[in-house]
């Protein structure tokens, strides 16, 4: 049994490839596992993946399987694990070289369940966005159940794997994180901040996640999952503040991220914007209610999609991009 396992879905990813796994295999750590899951790939990424196990054959594992998506790629890396921590990493992403040394250092001197680090985000153009994985230090969730909200990304944390005892991620869904990680979130008792970049989140304009596709939708029907898990296994006083956190994940993943990515659309977007209206209001009747917490342009925001004003709303953001 190894310390980590790093499970790296692979899908026709030949230009990103290298780069993510030369990060990898120069880690400053020395006991753990590469598992390469190869989803079907159709370009030359299955040859990269044995060219780097050949180079590092005592770290690398390379498994080929039929396309099911980064779900299924990542549940399969899990069914192949033997490790007491687990983290992810995307194909197309790298990570800092003292990552997995810190992380895993943290863990064992907390007696963490999970692990998590900031993130830059770095765009192809050149730009380079910092991300916060939280504000805290040591957390106990039980003491603290808004530790849920925390940045929902899966690859910015390492799990004990013990967490994924009857979870796994949900597949042919977008969004697929956010149905997972606040429930390992919830089933963690400590979680441990490294406050340190140590993951690099590589931003593609072809990414699924800049496109015009109803799947965007599927925010809803993932937080859905996690609200079903939540209504099962807590009750009470506990149960009331976790269904008020997931309102708030509605609200900001779907009422707010949601119309963000609607305005880039380049058609559709007033049907986009009801369509996206109609998913919110059938789960948070009184949405409205929850919008003083945010920034006065959010509330404008709001209130103009509120009052079904898309027309103008989008003709703001129009007018606003014309002048960046």
């Amino acid at each position: 049994m190894t310390k980590i396992s790093v499970i790296v879905p692979v899908y026709n990813v030949e230009k990103y490839l290298p780069r993510c796994l030369d990060s990898l295999i120069n880690q400053k750590f020395d006991d753990f596992e590469i598992l390469l899951i190869n989803d079907g790939s159709t370009d030359n990424s299955l040859e990269i993946c044995q060219r780097y196990q050949q180079i590092a054959f005592n770290l690398i594992k390379v498994y080929s399987k039929d396309n099911g998506g980064l779900s299924d790629a990542r549940n399969y890396g899990l069914d192949k694990c033997d490790s007491d921590y687990v983290a992810f990493v995307d194909s197309d992403d790298w990570v800092d070289l003292d990552m997995l040394n810190h992380m895993y250092t943290c863990a064992i001197t907390t007696n963490a369940d999970m692990v998590v680090c900031d993130m830059e985000y770095h765009f192809e153009e050149g730009i380079i966005k910092s991300s916060s994985g939280g504000e805290f230090d040591v957390v106990k969730v039980e003491d603290s159940l808004d530790m849920m909200m925390i940045n929902n990304s899966a690859c910015n944390k390492l799990y004990r794997y013990r967490l994924f005892d009857n979870i796994r991620f949900p597949k042919g869904f977008w969004y697929e994180d956010m149905a997972t990680v606040p429930i390992l979130i919830l089933k963690s008792c400590l979680i441990a901040k490294v406050n340190e970049p140590l993951y690099k989140y590589y931003q593609r304009k072809g990414s699924i996640m800049h496109s015009v596709n109803e799947k965007i939708f599927d925010i809803y029907l993932v937080i859905d999952m996690v609200k079903d898990y939540v209504v099962k296994n807590y009750q009470g006083l506990q149960l009331a503040q976790l269904l008020r956190n997931i309102d708030r994940l509605y609200l900001i993943h779907g009422l707010d991220i949601n119309t963000l990515q609607i305005r880039s659309f380049d058609k559709d977007r007033v049907l986009y914007l009801k369509k996206n209206m109609s998913f919110l209001e059938e789960r948070v009747l009184n949405w409205h209610h929850n919008i003083k917490e945010y920034s006065f342009k959010k509330q404008i925001v709001f209130i103009l999609l509120k009052c079904r004003l898309y027309r103008l709303l989008l003709l703001i953001y129009d007018m606003m991009a014309k002048k960046r």
